[in-house]
């Protein structure tokens, strides 16, 4: 079985390679094209397919876009909170985040090894929310210890308004729906008294 699937995201074309067989899927790799191999009817050799399924009838159109946006290195946006934003984060993200002394990358390669593994390991992860003039923070989730835990930073300009509560309500909902996450954690310091009351309200639980 071979498919050809053409996606275009932001006015950038990708050609998607779909199949079950290793010559298919070489050739499309060496013809520098996306590709998903199909589990089954052989050995899929992993070098030529960062993206598997059991069955055709697992590919959506959702999953496409995630493959052309991860291929053409463009954030995937998993929503909004209103008129705010919610896409993965990218490299030039890092010049903004950088001046926030809690994100927790030290250099752009750190950056760019949990863009290239994260989202594609864990299915989820930290998320940059922004309204259309400009980042408004980040927010998303970490495993520690076998737990879901709920972590974001805002910048100033935008704290104590009701924002990060609706881009946090949006991605608990978005993580339950999507991975069947229930319980979710957050660590937070027992003098932030703003903080405990937005986990209150979320309905986290809180680890000191």
């Amino acid at each position: 079985m071979q498919s050809l699937k053409s996606v275009n995201i932001e006015g950038n074309h990708c050609d998607i390679v779909i199949s079950d067989e290793n010559v298919a899927l070489w050739e499309a790799f060496n013809s520098h094209r996306a590709t998903v191999a199909i589990l089954g009817k052989e050995d899929i050799d992993i070098a030529v397919s960062k993206y598997a399924v059991l069955d055709y009838a697992d590919i959506d159109e959702k999953y496409l876009e995630k493959v052309a946006c991860r291929y053409l290195h463009i954030p995937v946006c998993i929503g909004k909170a209103d008129d705010i934003k919610i896409r993965e984060l990218c490299l030039d993200d890092f010049e903004i985040f950088s001046k926030f002394c809690e994100f927790p990358f030290k250099n752009i390669e750190g950056l760019r090894e949990y863009i290239d593994f994260h989202y594609d390991f864990y299915g989820y992860g930290l998320y940059v929310f922004e309204n259309e003039k400009e980042v408004m923070g980040l927010a998303g989730f970490y495993n520690e210890d076998n737990r879901c835990f709920l972590s974001y930073i805002t910048d100033k300009k935008y704290r104590r308004r009701g924002y990060t509560f609706k881009v946090c309500k949006y991605l608990l909902k978005y993580i339950e729906e999507t991975y069947g996450a229930g319980d979710v954690y957050t660590r937070i310091d027992i003098s932030n008294t703003a903080s405990i009351n937005l986990a209150d309200k979320l309905g986290v639980n809180i680890v000191n």
